[in-house]
């Protein structure tokens, strides 16, 4: 599927670059939200219910990104997509939902999950074999 539409799948590396650029952006955010909470409380620790919503921004801002760019800013930054592995298109909402989920399960086992991807013939972590998908890099752009 990629290779015929002039992408090629993504590497580890490039991979873990972009989740580092993504943590770096959302560390700050997610500060910021637990300090407004902690203000709104009075100075009090964040509630369990409070951190589970923090929880749930988190993950809808990721999922919009999906939704909408097929990436996060660090993903874009080095110009990686995902896709439906079928389709090479969107993947629809409900398997973007379940690869956000799938983060979880690739990341018990000590990561193996997001290792994984070092032998699959695909690149495919858990998560992207869970939802069907594959990430992909786009060649640069010309000009």
């Amino acid at each position: 599927m990629a290779e015929r539409r002039g992408v090629e799948l993504a590497g580890f590396w490039v991979r873990v670059g972009a989740q580092l650029i993504d943590a770096a952006w959302m560390l700050p955010l997610g500060m910021a939200l637990v300090l407004l909470g902690e203000l709104a409380r009075g100075g009090q620790e964040l509630s369990p219910g409070a951190d589970l919503l923090l929880q749930l921004i988190s993950a809808l801002i990721i999922l919009l990104f999906w939704a909408t760019r097929q990436a996060t800013p660090g993903k874009m930054l080095f110009r990686l997509r995902v896709v439906d592995a079928e389709t090479g298109g969107m993947p629809p909402w409900p398997r973007l939902v379940l690869r956000y989920f799938g983060y979880i399960l690739s990341g018990l086992p000590l990561g193996l999950g997001y290792f994984w991807m070092l032998w699959d013939p695909r690149r495919q972590c858990w998560h992207d074999r869970l939802a069907r998908t594959l990430v992909v890099q786009d060649p640069p752009a010309r000009g």
